[in-house]
Parts: structure tokens; C-alpha cells; sequence
């Protein structure tokens, strides 16, 4: 599966109702494009270095990604809403990981994105070492409802670092990832210190993208088994 993530950040000017035909057209689009899924909202309060809102797609492979992209409700009505709203836009895609799924059916719920970069001149073996810890969150921390670490396949606008990581996860609430998550054990005594820059396992860049919004149906559900582990 392709995935695809915009942080769109707004102009100073744009008309709010600009904003809101834009989050309704992505929103609709799974009736117009060949999307598996599809969602937009504003970006939640506490993310970082997001933009002001989010677009996330999930297409079948990369042909249809591409078509969906040369599609007449793009052309006509998302592309020219994205130009009335916003300054600038940072867009990754990626082939979806594998996922960690609890809950299949998650409704209502938040998503989370972690967009970070890598030292490339890290050792592979560090490297998965590093992503054994990451992915290994979904099994230690509850409140993590469904999570997926990917590799980025390409990115266009970046306003940061060349990102090489992508993780996801879904919460109930924002609760979820505010509280519980932030603040266990396993979180800031196994993977805090690959992010520290003043701790000697750091690799991860400081110019990372976290973003939360709203979420009305879980998109890592779609390629993962429930109760399946996350490699």
C-alpha cells in the first residue's frame, strides 16, 4: 500500500471557509478517486513543525497513486483549494510498513505522525537496532491502538532534514498520546536517547515533524492483521 501525507501551512489570509471546502474534498475524495482511504483535519495542538493542517491517502500500489493524482477532482477542486489556502506545502509518500493493530475498528480517534531523519552515516546494525526500539512501543504502551514504522520513499517541500523514517500510531484521544504515551517508562528510558543529542546513542536529527489530527476511520488497519506484532 502507498501512503501519502501533506502538512499543509496555511497563509496568514486564508479564509477559514477556503480551509474547511479543503478538509470536505479530501474527506469525499474516497468517493471520487480509487482510494483505500483517505482523511484531513487541523493539526492538533501540540504537534511541531506541522503546518496547520494534514492530508493523508492510502492508495492499493503506486499506479493508482498516480492516477489519483492526474484525477479531475484533483485537478479542479483539491489543487486550486490548496492554492487559495496555503503558503506551502511539505508532502511524503511511502510504502506502508508493516503494522501493529489492536483495534481495526477505531473511530473517532487521533492520528500521529513522526516524520524524522536518520545520521546516514549510522551503522545498518544501529540503524535496526533503533527501529526495534521504535516499533517496539506498540507492544509496551497501551494507549497506542494501531502503529506502523515505515521508510520514506520520497518527499517534495520538505522545510527540514532528509527524512528516512515515518511512524505512526492511532490513540482513542489525544489523551492517549499526551498522557500515557509521553510519559512511559519505556518511552523516555529506551527511546529518548536515540533522540537526545546529548546522549552518545543519538541518530536522530532535532529537525524531526510531529503532527496529530483528528482521525474519523483507522488508516493502519488497512495493511495490518489485529493482534499482529510489529516486526
Amino acid at each position: 500500500m502507498i501512503r501519502t501525507t501533506a502538512f499543509v501551512h496555511l497563509r496568514p489570509d486564508a479564509d477559514p471557509s477556503d480551509v474547511d471546502r479543503l478538509l470536505e474534498a479530501v474527506r469525499s475524495a474516497d468517493r471520487e478517486l480509487d482510494v483505500l482511504a483517505g482523511d484531513a483535519a487541523r493539526t492538533a495542538r501540540n504537534s511541531y513543525r506541522a503546518g496547520d493542517v494534514m492530508l493523508l491517502g492510502a492508495f492499493a500500489d503506486g499506479d493508482t497513486a498516480a492516477r489519483a493524482r492526474e484525477h479531475p477532482f484533483v485537478a479542479s477542486v483539491i489543487r486550486p483549494l490548496v492554492a487559495a489556502c496555503a503558503a506551502h506545502v511539505e508532502t511524503v509518500a511511502y510504502s506502508q510498513g508493516p503494522a501493529t493493530v489492536r483495534e481495526p475498528r477505531l473511530a473517532d480517534a487521533v492520528h500521529r505522525t513522526l516524520l524524522l531523519h536518520v545520521d546516514p552515516a549510522t551503522d545498518p546494525p544501529i540503524v535496526e537496532r533503533f527501529e526495534h526500539d521504535l516499533a517496539g512501543m506498540s507492544r509496551h504502551i497501551e494507549s497506542i491502538r494501531n502503529a506502523s514504522l515505515s521508510h520514506v520513499g520520497s518527499m517534495t517541500g520538505s522545510l527540514g532534514p532528509p527524512y528516512t523514517h515515518v511512524w505512526e500510531q492511532e490513540f482513542d484521544d489525544l489523551e492517549g498520546l499526551t498522557g500515557p504515551y509521553m510519559r512511559h517508562a519505556y518511552h523516555w528510558s529506551v527511546v529518548d536517547p536515540w533522540f537526545d543529542a546529548q546522549a552518545p546513542q543519538a541518530i536522530v536529527d532535532r529537525q524531526l515533524i510531529h503532527a496529530a489530527c483528528a482521525l474519523r476511520h483507522s488508516i493502519l488497519a488497512l495493511t495490518g492483521r489485529p493482534g499482529e506484532p510489529t516486526p
